[in-house]
């Protein structure tokens, strides 16, 4: 039959205060020979006097007290002579809790894991508010449980993540005047958490940084939605040396509008509906930016704008690829496919950007001087514009305007009558002019005032502002031609 020995903490503690070697031994005694003072298999020690468990050789229990074993430092600890298997100690030098094992020392478990985690699952939850600012701490990452109501208060991000786990059940609500979720010269990520702005002066956001070299981030499942009431939607993003949108789902009134000085502007993968009193993207007047980069979004709404590039603002590349647009009135508000540095292609009907321009003369009366036989020289006369297209055009001049470098296919047309017997002419096409010696295309000989024509097709590489046009040689005698009809046309 188990035996069991009961010593309530006030019995122990009594003891305890007794100072005498003679109480230190009896103590020891209980401890290391329990065969001599006690005939128990099983010691507890509580302050209600309960049996021990059965299977517990010492069972303490306590609701005010902790257990405290040896502390020491690591050489301390290295200095215990034979440490049996399973001794353990406090290592105040790694402040681990150490075991002894078969293998020598080691770390059963750190005793300082302080987790940068705050669990959000109402107002309580987070730092008081003062004067409608709930000022979260920039070293934590807020975790948010279900839909939590902030009142008319804002939360200052400050640095401070923001994440949920299901953006359609966690996320944060408020009346506030402005922007929900504030932010200024910090990095923002957010993370699988919506927000709703619930009156008619509310917008989600308001990010801002002006040092440009923070980033903003609103990763899968970022949602503003509204409930019945219309606001001022999504927010302003200002500045950030880059700001990456992806992966969300907007439903209310207006979009996200973009400004101040930037690096680079991504939305990919985003879905927009119920947008009724803006644009899904703006980008406002006092915008500066190197980059734009918008990718298979998905703009869902009747009427409105898609995206719209206000005057004033100052975009250096921007690009825009397989989106998506169903019952938006107008698709592009303030540029098009073949506006200065941008490209567009494969959106729902956006035509593609492709660089192209044509020009003709038809009865050009112009004649061309030939200073020398054998010598090319530009083709004369008034030439009239059909199209340019990434292009800006003179008489018989196509400059590029285009950012990205292009390979360009060339057509040139030249009609004209022969100014003598055995006339014998050459057109290629100069590059800022300077002739490209190859290909060329030629005629002749002819008879006098015999009508010709000379085609040529090439292809040419373009960088910014560089210019082609058509030159002619005459092979055989300096007579002056008239070019009456002419034909150039390029194309990307």
């Amino acid at each position: 039959m188990a035996k069991f020995q009961v010593l309530s903490l006030g019995v122990l503690k009594h003891k305890i205060s007794m100072t005498s070697s003679l109480i230190l031994r009896i103590a020891l005694g209980f401890l290391l020979f329990p065969s001599t003072f006690l005939v128990a298999q099983n010691i507890g020690i509580n302050a209600d006097g309960s049996l021990p468990d059965p299977n517990a050789i010492l069972d303490i229990s306590s609701t005010t007290s902790g257990l405290l074993i040896p502390r020491m430092t690591t050489a301390q600890r290295d200095a215990i002579v034979t440490p049996p298997i399973g001794l353990q100690v406090f290592n105040l030098s790694t402040n681990t809790l150490d075991l002894y094992t078969s293998t020598g020392w080691s770390a059963a478990l750190f005793t300082e894991s302080a987790s940068n985690l705050v669990y959000v699952y109402s107002l309580a939850d987070l730092p008081a508010p003062s004067g409608g600012a709930i000022l979260l701490d920039a070293t934590k990452m807020y975790v948010f449980s279900g839909f939590v109501n902030i009142s008319a208060n804002y939360l200052n991000l400050n640095g401070a993540g923001l994440r949920g786990t299901d953006p359609e059940k966690d996320g944060v609500m408020s009346t506030v005047s402005g922007g929900i979720l504030r932010s200024t010269g910090v990095s923002v990520f957010i993370e699988n958490l919506a927000v709703i702005p619930a009156s008619g002066s509310t917008k989600a956001y308001d990010f801002a940084d002006a040092t440009g070299t923070k980033f903003c981030n609103l990763f899968s499942g970022c949602s503003v939605v509204e409930i019945g009431t219309p606001s001022l939607g999504v927010g302003q993003i200002s500045g950030f040396k880059a700001a990456t949108i992806n992966k969300n789902y907007w439903k209310c009134s207006d979009g996200v509008k973009v400004t101040g000085n930037m690096g680079k502007f991504a939305s990919a993968l985003n879905f927009i509906t119920g947008i009724s009193a803006g644009s899904g993207i703006e980008f406002l007047a006092g915008l500066t930016i190197d980059d734009i980069d918008l990718s298979n979004n998905y703009f869902v709404y009747t009427g409105q704008t898609g995206v719209k590039v206000n005057a004033g603002s100052t975009i250096t590349h921007g690009r825009m690829t397989t989106n998506m647009f169903r019952g938006v009135s107008t698709l592009l508000s303030g540029f098009d496919s073949y506006s200065f540095g941008w490209q567009m292609q494969q959106n729902t009907g956006i035509p593609n950007t492709r660089a192209f321009a044509f020009e003709f003369m038809d009865g050009n009366t112009t004649p061309t001087i030939f200073g020398a036989q054998g010598v090319f020289t530009k083709i004369l006369g008034t030439t009239t514009q059909v199209s340019t297209k990434k292009f800006t055009a003179s008489s018989n001049r196509f400059t590029y305007i285009g950012k990205s470098p292009i390979d360009a296919r060339v057509l040139v047309v030249v009609g004209a009558n022969s100014p003598t017997s055995s006339s014998d002419d050459t057109i290629v096409i100069a590059k800022n002019n300077v002739v490209i010696p190859a290909p060329t295309s030629s005629l002749g000989p002819l008879i006098n005032n015999q009508g010709f024509q000379i085609v040529l097709e090439t292809e040419v590489s373009l960088s910014t502002n560089d210019y082609i046009e058509v030159f002619i040689k005459s092979n055989i005698g300096t007579n002056s031609l008239v070019v009456k009809d002419f034909q150039f046309r390029v194309v990307e």
